[in-house]
């Protein structure tokens, strides 16, 4: 039985750090095994400053990861949907930051990839 979590993070700004530091200084039963971000000089200094070993520009490969077991999405807004069906589709638990989208379709169309796939999902506020 796995003891702890294996996390990846997809956007490495503000929101993005907190959670991670949370998760990095806070959480015992989660490690932080990977972070993601199109401004890539924003995932190379949080993967130093935290010791994250594998970082990204592309998310997908976060997904791709059979090892990381959920996914923490603090991109900018737009995004947030998206990557949650694609989340979903990978089998990851998600923690999405608020809101989902903007738009009620997306949203609904979100959840249900999350449904579809069987994987927790919780959105942050």
């Amino acid at each position: 039985m796995k003891k702890a979590i294996d996390v990846g993070l997809v956007g490495a700004g503000r929101i993005g750090r907190v959670h991670a530091e949370n998760l990095a200084y806070r959480i015992a039963e989660a490690n932080l095994v990977a972070v993601s971000d199109v401004f890539v000089e924003a995932a190379e200094k949080l993967a130093a400053e935290l010791q994250i070993p594998a970082l990204y520009k592309d998310h997908r490969a976060i997904l791709d990861d059979a090892s990381v077991d959920a996914v923490l999405i603090c991109s900018s807004t737009d995004t947030h949907a998206q990557l949650i069906e694609e989340a979903a589709e990978a089998g990851k638990q998600i923690f999405c930051e608020k809101p989902i989208a903007h738009d009620l379709a997306e949203i609904d169309q979100a959840l249900a990839a999350a449904d579809r796939a069987g994987v927790k999902l919780m959105i942050g506020f």
